[in-house]
């Protein structure tokens, strides 16, 4: 009897992943749109948290748009960016009970340009490269070839959506930068120009 996949997505490039399978599957496993009669789940950009009986009853996969452990949770292409960091990644690995938290089997990571790049071009540039990742290691994982490795929690960092809903807002910090005779905020277009924010009373 066939084993059963489960690949859950809210995203396009969760339908390219399992098209992709569904073409490419290994003998003795099937593609499943039943999530509970499944044997193996694999998560592709999905939005929903996973109950812990699921997870304890079934080999659970997640493929992150983050590197981990040091960016746990959603959001983290904005949050590499605002933390100044050099790279991003996408980080494959188990699930367990917490978020973000399961042992590691592999980060790819690749270069955020500091010039030029936004949460956009990351999170674009990354699902080519989750797709990558997916196709590499879906009959790997389906056979349960592969190592895993547990997380460094003392490098842990994890962000929610209700931070960057936060961050979102800059009123505070452009009034404190608007004053007579002084460089107010700025952001850098492509060209390296300073365009410049005051606070309009």
């Amino acid at each position: 009897m066939d084993k059963k996949v489960y690949i859950a997505s809210s995203r396009e490039i969760g339908k390219q992943c399992i098209d992709w399978a569904k073409n490419n599957l290994p003998n003795g496993f099937s593609i499943t749109n039943n999530l509970d009669e499944s044997d193996i789940f694999i998560s592709v950009l999905y939005d929903k948290l996973i109950p812990i009986s699921f997870i304890k009853n079934r080999k659970c996969f997640n493929f992150h748009p983050g590197i981990l452990p040091q960016y746990r949770g959603a959001g983290v292409y904005s949050w590499a960016i605002i933390n100044g960091e050099d790279k991003t990644g996408i980080t494959l690995h188990l699930i367990d009970d917490g978020i973000d938290s399961g042992d590691i089997i592999e980060v790819r990571a690749f270069p955020i340009d500091k010039a030029t790049d936004t949460a956009q071009t990351l999170f674009d540039r990354g699902n080519k490269i989750m797709l990558m990742m997916f196709k590499n290691w879906f009959h790997l994982l389906l056979n349960d070839e592969y190592i895993a490795i547990k997380q460094d929690e003392t490098k842990a960092g994890i962000y929610y959506r209700k931070d960057l809903s936060k961050a979102k807002d800059l009123t505070r910090f452009i009034r404190a930068l608007t004053f007579n005779g002084k460089e107010s905020a700025y952001y850098l277009n492509n060209n390296g120009d300073k365009i410049y924010i005051k606070f309009q009373q």
